[in-house]
């Protein structure tokens, strides 16, 4: 548990964009511009000056996808975009599909340590992805006679296809998921009723949303905006969310040798962002900011990369362990489903409670933007606490090549 002398830390705002559907309304913007987006709500919501935020920290998976290849610069070009402070520095993180959380974690430690190191009190971390733009890439090297010719032909890699196999580990990363399934004796019916009831929660929630007059999905906004050849923009939905039946489910290919990963029982390809303020408590006080939901803990772990799926697993036990909790103080969980097969196999393996986790559906329905997911987690698990009257919650992702990621929160104006 926090020592009392440890600085607490607090979510003083949190936003996300909906999720759009591969090649549909978000497809085109660049992450950079859905970051903006989610930063600006985020910061709106918090109603902090905006000179007051000391640091940026963004994370993003696939990079290349903006124009002019301004992709270096996305963390730096958000925080300017959003008229926080050119003296307020910027970083980008990576951590796969654990990016988003990753954001978090750093903006918290920047937090966190002492002031003669790093003076931040306040951070603003995010998370966003426009996997619909990842590109083609052709590696020609370039001539030893004029550095900036290439020479003929080269290799053509598609780079979204191309990173989902994990080449050191002789794997990819559907056949991870397989693979964890089965260790864990999974079925593809059970893979298919699975990818079935993240879409009727889903879909259920978006008929409870704010959208429709209820008070689900209050981490949400809707977007609009312009694309960049002007045609105007309004998305109020999580784009990937469908009406589907295990008839149709069943008969979707098995893509792995164990036939447990399918088409329709993955995650979805898709567009988004989310961001949140990180604000140490008594600078949130100071300034009479919002202070409700406290980081408690979190926990980062590797795990066998054939097995990737399996990270959450010893990410959750860790962050438990850190902050003095069990799995049965934990009230509500987001835990991210890169597969059926896999999310089953963390199931199972924690012994989860299904009513009390991804109750708005997840990523096989909403769709797991790379960079954008951690931050979504958190965003989508705050909001549902709070909806909720609930004390801890918790959100994890398992992370391509072998590791996990967990952090609890806890709503501060419950009694413990």
């Amino acid at each position: 548990m926090r020592n009392a002398n440890t600085p607490s830390v607090v979510i003083a705002g949190a936003a996300r964009t909906p999720f759009g559907v591969k090649c549909g309304t978000l497809s085109q913007l660049s992450a950079e511009d859905l970051a903006v987006l989610a930063c600006n709500e985020a910061i709106q919501r918090c109603g902090v000056d905006r000179s007051n935020i000391d640091a940026a920290v963004g994370a993003n998976v696939y990079q290349c996808t903006a124009p002019g290849t301004q992709d270096i610069y996305f963390p730096r070009n958000v925080g300017l975009r959003c008229n926080i402070p050119q003296e307020a520095p910027a970083l980008l993180v990576q951590r796969i599909c654990g990016s988003g959380l990753q954001a978090i974690v750093t903006g918290l430690g920047q937090i966190l340590l002492p002031q003669a190191i790093d003076n931040a009190n306040i951070v603003l971390s995010f998370g966003a992805e426009t996997m619909s733009r990842a590109p083609q890439i052709l590696r020609s090297p370039r001539s030893k006679r004029n550095f900036w010719e290439f020479l003929e032909g080269g290799h053509l890699d598609d780079v979204m296809l191309t990173s989902l196999n994990h080449d050191v580990a002789s794997t990819s990363m559907m056949r991870t998921a397989d693979e964890y399934g089965q260790q864990m004796e999974i079925t593809r019916a059970q893979c298919d009723e699975f990818a079935m009831f993240s879409h009727e929660r889903a879909r259920q929630a978006f008929r409870s949303s704010q959208f429709n007059g209820g008070d689900a999905l209050l981490g949400m906004f809707a977007v609009d905006t312009k694309a960049p050849n002007g045609t105007p923009i309004h998305l109020a939905r999580d784009e990937c969310v469908r009406k589907t039946s295990l008839n149709i489910l069943s008969k979707l290919p098995g893509l792995t040798p164990h036939k447990l990963v399918s088409p329709g029982n993955a995650s979805e390809i898709s567009d988004g962002a989310a961001a949140v303020l990180l604000v140490e408590r008594t600078k949130a006080d100071q300034l009479g900011l919002p202070t409700r939901f406290e980081i408690v803990s979190y926990g980062i772990a590797g795990v066998d990369p054939r097995v990737m799926g399996r990270g959450p697993v010893p990410a959750i036990n860790q962050a438990l362990q850190k902050a003095e909790l069990s799995i049965n103080d934990i009230g509500l969980w987001e835990i991210n489903e890169a597969f059926a097969a896999q999310f089953l196999g963390v199931e199972k393996e924690l012994n989860l409670d299904r009513e009390i986790t991804n109750v708005n559906g997840g990523a096989i329905a909403l769709g797991h933007p790379l960079g954008a997911t951690g931050t979504r987690l958190i965003v989508d698990l705050m909001y549902e606490m709070k909806r909720r009257s609930v004390q801890y919650g918790c959100a994890s992702a398992c992370i391509g090549g072998g590791q996990g990621i967990a952090m609890i929160i806890r709503d501060t104006e419950l009694k413990q």
